[in-house]
């Protein structure tokens, strides 16, 4: 029986082609989709699932009450937090810290390499369970000299050798001690550590991650498998109060596993974070694939009319519904089985392309048994979607009707179910068209919006070494050399400040408050190098020795201070310090454009930058960066010279954005291609059921054009009610997403036009080959069998 569909199957492909290549095609660009879409939700799927005892551990989140009732939700935490928290709380097994990242030289006889590391306590490497190639987890970080490097590490300070034991160099000043190697991190980890050495280290030479008022590192707890984890966070809550009697600080514990996916909060209330793009490029998948489907039904009923006279002779000879349902199906499923194996071919030569589109590598393989058994499902719930349809429909016809030789006609149900299939299609086809232009608008929008600063022609490397310790005569060396405007130094890139404090008062502020302000430490020459507008005053100055105890401020916290005018000269407490107001800057975006321009204090500092910033002129690129390495060889000779540039940094903090950008395109196109299939169908279908019709009014002297508006106008309608369904739609949902940015676009009235053209013009050259085709058909060929 089923070798029996299958010739059938094959018969009607080859006897019309075009069918079977628009069929094919819609479900293999649908199923690609799909394909392509389910391993990237893998992928993210997959983040931090390689550890064990994972369902155990979380990482603490401090809640933040700040002024008007806010709620500030941080990761970093206070440095003594750790062991508070294993002394103090029943349950807790460990609890590891781990600092922020930063770059070190580490040397081993004549071989050096610079790389990214962090400071930990011994508790973390027993929290997660990195895979130890050498060494033991449980002492490989308790003494002071100790560190841990990755295996790619090793490889490039020791070859072969074992590393357990030998000697590493670190900023060619002290010698610590290889106790433990660790397996690479694998592509779908959050951790990108090169090293780990001692928290204590970080501690001696920063005696403020003592203190419980200061946050910085992160902490992370290994829990007891059986303790109640409500009850837990009941006692964490008032730990820093506990120890800290004017704190405002709640703290808790947050599921590690649920970190990467949903990590976010907004006034004390988890929001999401990436698990929003994962179930809305789930909900495109799902919708790509069922205007696939649709474009079958359609197809598949518009060849009705051909295929009803061998339903009839079926039927007549004994052919009972369940085998003509099992017939239609059985074609259905061998169709989707043929698209099946063009879209595994297709992922498998598209995927280098599609991991650069969404700027990751799919560490998710296509061809694992799960993936495998996922793509059957898929592939039996397409073939039963596409095809129940047809079947049933095709099978319910009564043999009499099929065999006298009249046109077949539908039901009016059926006409109103595959007018609605078609509408939904555009439906689905336009919101994704508004949502690719807003998404587009706004991308360009945080790309050339006014950021009241000049991210262009800026260059930064660390402030290190040699450079560090005669920093003065570096920058003057620097801006005697060609293509250089100016130097400065900060502790941050002025585009994302991440340091805050409350410890700032002004008169007039309550007590009780507590604000926080966003702190920018910088030497002489930021607002040049920068180009920051100033409002009122002057930036620090060389000229000036008394600048070092004064403060700059942008005009976001001038209004929040209610400083009177002139700002100048007017004194805040800054640490317990009174400070004069040198100058005020207007404001410039000194972080990502979902987070609105926050108070901002710039202090000075001479040593202990971790920046210099160099602005370039314009057209001397190249010859400013061969500058530059020159200078920095011949001050900085033990060090690799490493470059970055300020506007692929302002870049890199919407790569999210920008991949969301690409998805939305690649399957706006897809879904408009395939709608259009559809429609394609729905008009061959009308064509057919009008053949006599058209011929009839062509005898009767009916002109091609009446006879193309004749026919378009059904469709016209069609597209205009799904037009009017999605545009609504569209600006509501857009709405949300843009207002997910302190700064962005708005849903302009223009768009939703265009867009209504856009689908109305691609809807009408969609149908108008058909009309056209039918419209100029030979009567005497439709009248024949009248």
């Amino acid at each position: 029986m089923w070798k029996n569909y299958v010739k059938i199957a094959w018969r009607n492909l080859w006897n019309n082609k075009m069918f079977g290549v628009i069929n094919v095609a819609g479900l293999t660009f649908g199923l690609t989709c799909c394909m392509f879409i389910l391993l990237w939700v893998a992928n993210e799927w997959s983040y931090n699932r390689h550890h064990e005892n994972l369902s155990n551990i979380y990482q603490v989140y401090e809640h933040q009450y700040l002024a008007e009732n806010d709620i500030f939700t941080v990761t970093a935490t206070p440095g003594p937090l750790a062991d508070q928290l294993k002394a103090e709380i029943p349950g807790i097994l460990k609890a590891g810290i781990l600092s922020w990242s930063s770059d070190k030289l580490l040397r081993v006889k004549d071989k050096n390499v610079k790389m990214a590391g962090q400071y930990a306590n011994n508790d973390l490497l027993q929290v997660f369970s990195f895979p130890l190639l050498e060494g033991d987890r449980a002492t490989a970080l308790q003494r002071p000299n100790d560190i841990v490097i990755t295996e790619k590490l090793a490889r490039s300070l020791f070859g072969e050798s074992k590393a357990v034991g030998q000697v590493v160099r670190l900023d060619n000043k002290e010698d610590y001690q290889v106790s433990a190697v660790i397996k690479d991190h694998p592509l779908n980890s959050t951790f990108k550590f090169e090293w780990l050495l001692s928290i204590e280290r970080l501690v001696a030479e920063n005696q403020w991650l003592k203190e419980w008022g200061a946050n910085a590192p992160r902490t992370y707890i290994l829990a007891d498998a059986q303790a109640d984890i409500q009850k837990m966070n009941a006692r964490v809550k008032d730990i820093i109060k506990r120890n800290k009697t004017d704190a405002k600080t709640d703290v808790f514990l947050y599921p590690f596993q649920d970190i990467y996916l949903e990590g976010r909060f907004e006034k004390g209330k988890l929001s999401g974070g990436r698990i929003e793009y994962v179930r809305l490029f789930i909900i495109v998948a799902v919708f790509v694939l069922l205007i696939a489907c649709i474009n079958f039904m359609n197809l598949s009923t518009a060849r009705a009319t051909q295929r009803s006279r061998e339903v009839g002779v079926r039927k007549s000879i004994g052919a009972g519904k369940g085998a003509l349902i099992g017939q239609f199906l059985g074609e259905s499923y061998a169709l989707v089985f043929i698209s099946t194996v063009l879209s595994l071919l297709l992922v498998w030569l598209l995927t280098p392309a599609f991991e650069r589109m969404v700027n990751v590598t799919l560490t998710v393989r296509l061809f694992t048994w799960y993936n495998i058994t996922g793509l059957l499902l898929l592939a039996l719930f397409t073939g039963f979607a596409a095809g129940s349809y047809p079947a049933f429909y095709l099978s319910s016809l009564h043999p009499v009707a099929t065999l006298k030789g009249g046109m077949l006609r539908l039901r009016a149900s059926a006409l109103w179910l595959r007018k609605g299939l078609v509408v939904f299609q555009f439906v689905v086809s336009t919101v994704l068209i508004v949502g690719a232009i807003l998404i587009y608008q706004q991308i360009r929008f945080i790309k050339n919006r006014n950021l009241g600063l000049n991210k262009d022609q800026v260059v930064y490397f660390q402030n290190e070494g040699s450079i560090a310790q005669n920093n003065a005569a570096f920058k003057n060396a620097l801006l005697g050399m060609p293509g250089i405007v100016s130097v400065t130094e900060a502790d941050q890139i002025p585009i994302s400040v991440n340091n805050n404090s409350s410890n700032v008062s002004w008169p007039g502020k309550n007590e009780d408050e507590n604000i926080l302000i966003d702190n920018l430490w910088a030497g002489f020459g930021l607002e040049k190098t920068m180009q920051i507008r100033m409002l009122e005053g002057r930036m620090f100055s060389a000229d000036h020795l008394s600048d070092a105890n004064a403060v700059v401020i942008n005009e976001t916290a001038a209004k929040l201070m209610k400083l009177k005018k002139p700002y100048v000269g007017r004194l805040i407490s800054v640490d317990e310090v009174q400070r004069p107001v040198l100058g005020v800057t207007e404001d410039f975006a000194s972080n990502h454009a979902q987070i609105k321009t926050g108070p901002l204090l710039i202090r000075y500092q001479a040593a202990g930058n971790w920046l210099v910033l160099v602005r370039i002129q314009p057209g001397q690129t190249d010859k400013a960066i061969a500058s530059i390495e020159k200078v920095y060889k011949q001050f900085n000779p033990d060090y690799p010279f490493t470059i970055k540039y300020m506007d692929e940094s302002f870049a890199a903090m919407y790569a999210s954005e920008q991949v969301i950008g690409r998805l939305a395109a690649a399957f706006t196109l897809l879904a408009i291609f395939i709608a259009c299939l559809g429609l394609f169908g729905l008009a061959t279908f009308t064509a057919q059921q009008r053949t006599k019709e058209i011929g009839i009014r062509k005898v009767l002297g009916a002109t091609v054009v009446q006879i193309l508006a004749l026919l378009s106008k059904e469709f016209l309608r069609l597209v205009l009610v799904a037009i009017a369904i999605a545009l609504p739609l569209a600006a509501y949902f857009m709405h949300g997403w843009l207002n997910r940015f302190a700064y962005h676009v708005e849903v302009a009235w223009w768009v939703l036009v265009v867009t209504a053209v856009l689908a109305l013009v691609l809807a009408m050259l969609t149908v108008s080959y058909q009309s056209i085709k039918t419209a100029r058909m030979n009567p005497v060929k439709s009248l024949r069998s009248e």
